[in-house]
């Protein structure tokens, strides 16, 4: 898409790309799988796992639409949580017990 959406409110802090899309689908008032589908050109399995794991070209298509940053985008599925966390984790463990090697 070339042209900008005309409503396309921020995600909120810590909200999963995949919840906004479903905020996204209900302002345009479109089912989440068809908004995936026709908008996203996601296919069945990619929006099974969109929770999970986003797709560049998905951020691209968002960014490109909403006129928010990729990067502001990015990191907002499961899989990039959980390495946010671990490593968060890992570093917490580090500061309290220096001899612990984390993997």
């Amino acid at each position: 898409m070339n042209k900008r959406w005309p409503l396309h409110p921020k995600p909120y802090d810590s909200q999963l790309l995949s919840d906004w899309i479903k905020d996204l689908a209900k302002i345009y008032e479109i089912s989440y799988p068809n908004f995936c589908k026709r908008v996203l050109m996601l296919t069945s399995d990619e929006i099974d796992d969109l929770r999970n794991s986003v797709p560049e070209r998905v951020l691209t298509i968002l960014s490109n639409a909403t006129g928010i940053a990729i990067d502001e985008l990015e990191g907002r599925d499961m899989n990039s949580k959980y390495r946010e966390w671990k490593k968060e984790y890992e570093e917490m463990l580090a500061r309290e017990n220096p001899k612990i090697i984390c993997l």
